[in-house]
């Protein structure tokens, strides 16, 4: 063989596959794709986040609603029948007292306070003598009249008859009917000191003398028997005793003590009844 016949070839490798160069424009719009997605991930997770900050707003709202329509709805009830009422409704403006006719009195009437113990028997002789008289002219409007109760004979007696009946009293504001609730107990008064007032009679007998029935009595006697108006009773005899009130009956006339001016003739109070 010749020289140039035994001559090895190399192989010639293969061509190359041509690589495709990625352009500017390419590279834009993956960028643009990322941001595009991320943009909506984000937008999706405020949105969500929102609904459920919302939810849970709305959820506290109706919580809070239903709260507050279910206190109502509980007050409603109780106070519909009396028993909530810790305030009696004619309770005057600093509650050391009850006004007897609210609404009637005329403009710059005098003001006439009774300091009181339902076990009093001194408040029982001057409520005799002078009651009625009272009565007219507090309902002719030409005096405003107020009742302060007290009930410090507890402590002397050694019972409870003066809280128990102030107690039942104002329950009786409650349904309009303190005047009479008032003027029964001192119909009621054991001739015997400290023998007291029965449970039967402050919550069965008297509102039977006065008419209460239905509603009115189930609401009383559930104020009663809760000692619903307790706090206010214990409130006016404290503010009788910030003011100086040491017994009772005492009668303040425009701020001035009168008790000792009065007599046995119920026309010793008629100077200060109004014109």
């Amino acid at each position: 063989m010749s020289k140039k016949a035994s001559a090895r070839r190399t192989p010639a490798s293969p061509p190359a596959t041509p690589v495709a160069k990625e352009t500017e424009g390419d590279v834009t719009e993956k960028v643009s794709r990322r941001e595009l997605l991320r943009a909506q991930r984000e937008a999706e997770l405020k949105a969500a986040t929102r609904k459920k900050r919302l939810n849970v707003g709305l959820g506290i709202v109706a919580t809070v609603v239903v709260v507050s329509l279910v206190a109502w709805a509980v007050f409603t009830f109780k106070d519909s029948i009396g028993a909530t009422n810790a305030i009696p409704p004619h309770a005057n403006g600093d509650k050391s007292g009850i006004i007897v006719n609210p609404g009637k009195a005329q403009k710059n009437v005098p003001l006439f306070v009774i300091y009181q113990d339902y076990q009093c028997p001194g408040c029982k002789q001057f409520h005799t003598v002078f009651g009625t008289k009272l009565r007219e002219a507090a309902e002719a409007g030409k005096i405003q009249l107020e009742y302060r109760t007290m009930n410090f004979l507890d402590t002397n007696l050694q019972n409870d008859a003066s809280t128990r009946s102030a107690v039942a009293a104002a329950c009786a504001d409650n349904v309009g009917l303190y005047q009479g609730y008032y003027d029964a107990l001192y119909d009621n008064q054991p001739a015997k000191e400290g023998a007291g007032f029965s449970d039967e009679l402050l919550r069965v007998t008297i509102p039977t003398q006065l008419g209460m029935t239905g509603d009115k009595l189930t609401g009383f006697q559930k104020c009663y028997d809760t000692k619903a108006t307790l706090q206010f009773i214990n409130g006016t005899n404290d503010a009788a005793g910030r003011a100086g009130i040491t017994g009772t009956p005492k009668y303040m006339y425009n701020g001035k003590d009168i008790t000792n001016t009065l007599t046995a003739e119920p026309s010793s109070i008629d100077p200060y009844l109004g014109s």
